[in-house]
Order: C-alpha cells, then structure tokens, then sequence
C-alpha cells in the first residue's frame, strides 16, 4: 500500500522529478513526560533509512518514503517498548515552507500494565502525519506536526479525540549544522494512556 502511495504520487503530477537522494542516519531522543501529574524520564534510540525525490518545478514537490525503528527505555521507570515504521510522504517544498502529507504504518508497544509511567499494548496500527517546517534561515527552521492515528488492536483503541484512536502534536524548534542536527520541542500525545505532555530533545549527527 505505502510503495503504491509513493509510485502514485512520484508518477501522478506528471512533473519533472530528480534524481532520488538516499540517506540513513540514527536517532537518539531524551525526554520528560507526565503522566497523570507523575514526572519520568525516557529516552530512545534507533536508526532512520529512507529517500527523497523533489520535482524540478513549482511548487517543488517532495516525496519522502522511509522505514523507521526505536526503542525506549523509561529512565526512571525501567519500561521498555519499541516501535517500527515504514510511512510515504508527499507535499509542497518551497524556499519558505515545506508541508507533507501521507500515510505511516506501524508496530508498536510500551510498558506494562504495572508500569509506574504508562502502558500501551502492542499493536499495528496506521498513522495519517501531517508536518510542517518553516525555513527561517538555513541552519534555523520551526517545525509542527498534527498526526491522527488509528490502532487496530482493541485494548489499543480509545475514543478521547474520536474519530481517531490516538493524536501526536509537536511544536519544536530546530537547528542543523554540517556536523549535527538538534530538535528541541514539547509534545501532547492523546492515546488510551490518557494525555501525556512530553518535553523533546533530539540529536543526530
């Protein structure tokens, strides 16, 4: 489903595409949550394959398809879950702004129902994310997501933002160097766990 996206929307606008930029890189994120007034600590770690392909002309299509995989662990907790991704995107990339739409499908699970911080079952599940990055300058830019999802295991599914099961909102500031590239934000996630605001830093080189 997610190879059709892509080959729909790289052949659908009959534009002038270029050559299709290949790229792995790792992740690493620490962050602060709270859940139900309790704070803890997490951090993840993993690695991000995926490639690009922009159209040549206005408004400079990019379409993005990539295959994702993390793991967390609750510093202060001693949870642990997982999460693994392969998502197609596609959208405007201008001078200014860059928008991207498409589908993100994935598996994921964390903690346990004795967990001091919070417990989601494991399930496959397929987000629809929605970014958006505004290029202030070329090593300064802001970033939003808003990503509704929807979680195919029923002890997964929640109807606290109804139609959807589960919502991801970030709002983060990011900086990228030739050496490394930093992301700090705050996040609010909506799921069965409840609502869980997240302080974000994330560095990659």
């Amino acid at each position: 489903m997610l190879l059709l996206w892509f080959v729909l929307t790289v052949q659908g606008f009959g534009a002038t595409w270029g050559k299709p930029k290949p790229y792995v890189r790792p992740i690493l994120t620490g962050g602060v949550i709270s859940v139900n007034g309790d704070t803890h600590a997490l951090a993840t770690g993993g690695a991000v394959a995926g490639v690009t392909v922009r159209d040549r002309d206005d408004p400079h299509w990019l379409s993005h398809t990539r295959t994702q995989v993390t793991g967390t662990y609750g510093i202060t907790s001693g949870s642990l879950g997982a999460d693994v991704r392969l998502g197609s995107f596609i959208g405007p990339d201008t001078k200014l702004i860059q928008y991207q739409v498409g589908p993100d499908l994935y598996y994921n699970g964390y903690g346990s129902t004795t967990a001091p911080d919070y417990f989601l079952a494991w399930s496959p599940g397929l987000d629809l994310r929605n970014t958006v990055l505004l290029k202030l300058s070329k090593p300064f830019k802001l970033y939003g997501e808003l990503t509704p999802g929807w979680v195919f295991t029923p002890a997964r599914q929640s109807d606290i933002v109804t139609p959807f099961h589960e919502l991801r909102m970030l709002a983060a500031a990011v900086l990228v160097t030739p050496a490394v590239r930093l992301t700090v934000g705050v996040q609010r996630t909506y799921s069965v766990a409840g609502v869980i605001d997240s302080l974000v830093l994330s560095g990659a080189l």
